[in-house]
């Protein structure tokens, strides 16, 4: 039997299959008033329940729309929430990780009913259809993201991924090419038209996007200098200019001779090609260029680059990685922590030494050197 209740108390009631149900009106998140039902084996605790509800209610708490499914609110977060506050970069890195693996995932799971257990059993489902681990960290972190602004619009009340531990892909150790290697790659391309590229990510420690983005205005071939200020990428197909990563990333930076040399013989190479395609020459101003004027694709220079570590017989590396050898070698160099944090536009020193500062085995056999010799000096005079 139906106990009639007070206004705003709801009603509790005994089904014919012997479970309770109570319902009430709550008010959801999008401000529009429904009826709630709850179900339970026993009278008391679907009192509970329905308690719960009012008191929620009566708190101004909203309760998740019923029809609000995971699909639904990460495409909502991607176009309405997220767009607003990060890089286009990283919103196609997580628009492709919401439409590739958490919709086909999740999606039909209403967003108040997903929890850890869910998520977890996502994970290990990924795995062994052998989704790579660092995927699958940012598989979490996108999820993670997203429903931490489901909190704190009060969609729901507390974000089930944080409640799940992703493990942590194994870091690999990041070798970069040594003094000798970076020496043997210039030389064997000195004549080539890719040198200036390479001149540029082996001096100065460029982010392939700086580097693709600089154009002839940036630089200063008199004064010896060179500014950054914007990078390339591509974004959902499209070559788009972007302002650098962060603030600190805009930053002026002295050219040695080398990059001076090679700079303004790449600038003559340009005014050849020029007469040579005539109008077919692009105008785009850029300093690293296809032979008729075009900037480079991002993910071809990474191919150019290490194409050409391998005709030089040195080591295929990242194409980042000429960013952290750069960086071993002015601080091999002596020079100061800070100037290098400067050069290489990184928003901390602590960035610098402990991500970029790496040792070489050469570095190592020196320093072992040093305490053997001076132990076994300190031997002699005993």
């Amino acid at each position: 039997m139906t106990r009639q209740a007070a206004n705003g108390e709801g009603a509790i009631y005994k089904r014919p299959n012997g479970t309770w149900q109570g319902q009430t009106y709550v008010t959801d998140t999008n401000g529009v008033r429904k009826r709630k039902t709850v179900s339970a084996r026993t009278k008391r605790e679907a009192q509970g329940m329905l308690d719960a509800l009012i008191k929620a209610e009566r708190q101004g708490k909203r309760q998740t729309p019923a029809d609000l499914n995971v699909a639904r609110f990460l495409n909502e977060w991607l176009d309405q929430i997220v767009v607003h506050r990060v890089r286009p970069t990283t919103l196609s890195t997580y628009r492709h990780m919401v439409t590739t693996y958490l919709i086909p995932g999740l999606g039909k799971t209403r967003l108040e009913q997903l929890n850890p257990r869910q998520i977890r059993s996502f994970y290990d489902a990924l795995r062994k259809k052998e989704t790579g681990a660092r995927t699958i960290t940012y598989v979490h972190a996108t999820l993670r993201a997203a429903l931490e602004d489901a909190v704190r619009e009060e969609i729901i009340e507390r974000n089930p991924a944080k409640l799940v531990k992703v493990t942590q892909p194994a870091k690999k150790e990041i070798r970069p090419l040594d003094l000798d290697e970076v020496r043997r790659l210039l030389a064997f391309h000195r004549e080539d038209p890719y040198y200036p590229m390479l001149v540029l990510f082996t001096t100065l420690g460029l982010r392939r996007s700086e580097a693709l983005g600089l154009t002839w205005a940036d630089v200063d071939l008199p004064g010896c200098s060179l500014e950054i200020r914007r990078g390339l990428h591509r974004i959902d197909g499209e070559l788009v200019t972007l302002p650098t990563k962060t603030a600190r990333s805009q930053r002026t930076i002295p050219l040695p001779a080398l990059v001076v040399e090679a700079l303004t013989e790449q600038r003559e190479r340009q005014a050849e090609l020029k007469k040579l395609h005539g109008a077919d020459w692009q105008k785009t101003g850029h300093v690293l260029t296809t032979g008729f004027g075009t900037p480079f694709d991002p993910r071809n220079t990474t191919r150019i680059v290490q194409a050409c570590c391998r005709r030089a017989g040195v080591r295929v590396v990242r194409l980042h990685d000429f960013r952290h050898g750069c960086a071993s070698l002015l601080l091999g160099a002596g020079v100061p922590p800070r100037t290098v944090m400067e050069i290489l536009g990184h928003s901390s020193l602590e960035m610098t030494m402990n991500t970029y500062g790496h040792v070489t085995h050469a570095d190592r056999r020196t320093a072992i050197d040093g305490l053997g010799e001076a132990l076994g000096a300190s031997g002699d005079t005993m």
